[in-house]
């Protein structure tokens, strides 16, 4: 019987990574700390929308509805609150702004907000970048070798 999974393929794509960077129009690779604050800003009082809805009403509600609208917050408030990481993640690529000084104060504050370390995360990060799909140096994600199988 034939495998229905076959294995990822070992040879080289027929493109390079510059050849995508060529493709993506060059606007899309402009940092801008107002965009960047505003989206955080954004997400921050969103967050805090939730939150003060979920702890005024919600315990208000009758039993069955109170489960369904704490079940609910809770689904909305992780997705509103994976911007923050997202906005930190960027901190650590320094994307977030021009300012490398800015990006470190930020993504420091939001990993510290949501109990990461930042400048360790910030460094192993970008070792699994420079090493992705590589099975010998890739720290973060090392899947069994044919031989381990």
């Amino acid at each position: 019987m034939k495998n229905p999974l076959p294995r990822a393929p070992i040879s080289k794509p027929p493109f390079t990574l510059s050849d995508i960077k060529k493709a993506v129009p060059p606007h899309c690779f402009e940092r801008s700390l107002i965009r960047s604050c505003y989206y955080l800003v954004h997400d921050l009082i969103l967050i805090y929308i939730f939150y003060y809805i979920a702890a005024t009403y919600l315990h208000v509600l009758p039993s069955p509805y109170s489960y369904l609208a704490w079940f609910t917050y809770w689904i909305v408030q992780g997705c509103v609150s994976t911007g923050i990481w997202v906005n930190a993640h960027e901190c650590g690529h320094q994307a977030f702004s021009h300012y490398p000084w800015i990006n470190d104060t930020i993504g420091f504050i939001l990993h510290s907000a949501l109990l990461t370390p930042y400048f360790s995360w910030k460094y192993s990060h970008r070792r699994h970048h420079s090493n992705t799909a590589s099975l010998e140096n890739d720290e973060n994600y090392v899947p069994k070798t044919k031989s381990e199988n």
